[in-house]
């Protein structure tokens, strides 16, 4: 078997067209018994044919891409054990090509070609940024130990936080599976810091109404801001929302197995979530979670600014209403941990909403309804009583002083009551 693919022309002088212009063809014996032609759409004048070479004087761009191809596929059906013909070689000339070598750069730019959602995508082109700065020719063979310490020190240095560096070791992971490399080390690897929860914000009754009643630009939109509400107002997480045709709707609830936990949850169906459910339980969501994500942020923004073309009395009946929360662009203060130091950012607290937020959001909904934690935590579908307090909790003094305020306010009467059951 030949090393490499020879390529050989012929000039079809018999079949020139009206203009003198003659067909180019390939031919090849190579690895096979009988002569294979094959017609390359390229036309030549004889005078432009170079007879003692057997080859065009001048080769057309349209050749010289042929020949790379063809050469590229020869190699690539070679490493795989076949000992390829033309045949062969115009069968499978249009295969995506797999890098050769053990390259990180290359194996992530092949991923991104392959058919992973938008997110996972993003992800590893993040991933190749940092490896390309880091060290170019970086390959999976020399991911040691101490080789993925010095990257996870060169992001440190670089102020990329320790949540955002565990991500970076995940998608070299999915990369690796991908290119189906065995790298021990990088399975094993734990990062050196500490990597404690990300800032999480909490979202109002005043946002979430603002978000309802403010328009989307798009059916996109329409659709980002209807997964949003329906876990604002069921708890669902956005994998189980993206995918509620797994479970089974019923009159007054919605049951399925969550895929996250793998556990059965129970949801109540009432008159806020009821339209949401009927409308993705007859249609799929057609749209990654990120998709989705990138677009929710642009309808929070207009939530939280009011635009009114018209009278100063509607300007001011939109204000009554509470039609739009100006908190939403409010600056919040998120704190990271990027190595061994926290590092504070100030970003508006739109952009820190995500669909999660929503789960949180009921159950906060919930407990300020007076619903105890065991509802709520089934509600949700938690495992663990813990979680539900972290959920229904709030990080924001004012909504807890604002609560013990109208309880004491009642005091007289709610005692008053108490002493009476008994006496």
């Amino acid at each position: 078997m030949k090393a490499e693919f020879q390529v050989s022309y012929f000039l079809w002088s018999a079949r020139k067209d009206k203009d003198g212009l003659a067909p180019v063809y390939l031919s090849s014996k190579q690895n096979s018994t009988k002569l294979i032609r094959y017609n390359t759409g390229v036309k030549l004048l004889q005078v432009n044919w170079n007879k003692a070479r057997r080859e065009p004087r001048n080769k057309p761009v349209a050749l010289l891409d042929l020949e790379a191809r063809l050469k590229d596929t020869y190699r690539d059906l070679v490493r795989q054990g076949h000992a390829p013909t033309l045949e062969d070689l115009l069968q499978h000339l249009d295969d995506r090509r797999r890098p050769a070598s053990f390259s990180v750069v290359a194996w992530c730019d092949d991923y991104m070609k392959g058919p992973y959602s938008y997110g996972m995508r993003k992800a590893v082109q993040t991933l190749k940024t940092n490896i390309t700065n880091f060290q170019q020719g970086l390959t999976f063979d020399r991911l040691t130990k101490a080789m993925l310490r010095a990257f996870t020190e060169y992001l440190t240095a670089q102020g990329v936080a320790n949540n955002s560096q565990r991500k970076r070791l995940t998608s070299l992971m999915n990369v690796a599976n991908h290119a189906n490399v065995s790298v021990p080390d990088l399975f094993a690897y734990k990062l050196p810091y500490a990597t404690p929860n990300a800032f999480k914000v909490r979202l109002t009754w005043q946002e979430v109404k603002a978000v309802i009643d403010t328009p989307a630009l798009s059916e996109f939109e329409q659709r980002a801001k209807g997964v949003f509400l329906l876990a604002c107002f069921s708890g669902l997480r956005v994998s189980d929302i993206l995918t509620l045709r797994k479970g089974e709707l019923h009159t007054y609830h919605y049951s399925r197995i969550q895929t996250k936990s793998k556990k059965p949850v129970l949801v109540t169906v009432h008159k806020h979530n009821l339209a949401l459910f009927r409308q993705y339980m007859t249609s799929d969501v057609p749209h990654t979670r990120q998709r989705l994500s990138d677009a929710l942020k642009g309808i929070l923004q207009r939530a939280g600014t009011l635009t009114i073309a018209g009278p100063v009395r509607q300007h001011w009946a939109i204000l009554r209403a509470g039609r739009y929360a100006p908190s939403l662009l409010k600056s919040v203060t998120k704190y990271q941990q990027v190595g061994n130091v926290y590092k504070e950012l100030t970003v508006p607290k739109y952009k820190e909403i995500s669909f999660h937020a929503g789960r949180r959001f009921y159950a906060r909904l919930l407990n300020d309804l007076g619903l105890d934690e065991e509802i709520v935590r089934d509600e949700l579908g938690h495992s663990y009583k813990n979680v539900t307090e972290l959920y229904a909790g709030s990080q924001a003094h004012v909504h807890r002083i604002a609560r013990v305020r109208k309880a004491l306010e009642g005091l007289e009467a709610r005692m008053y009551q108490l002493s009476t059951l008994q006496a």
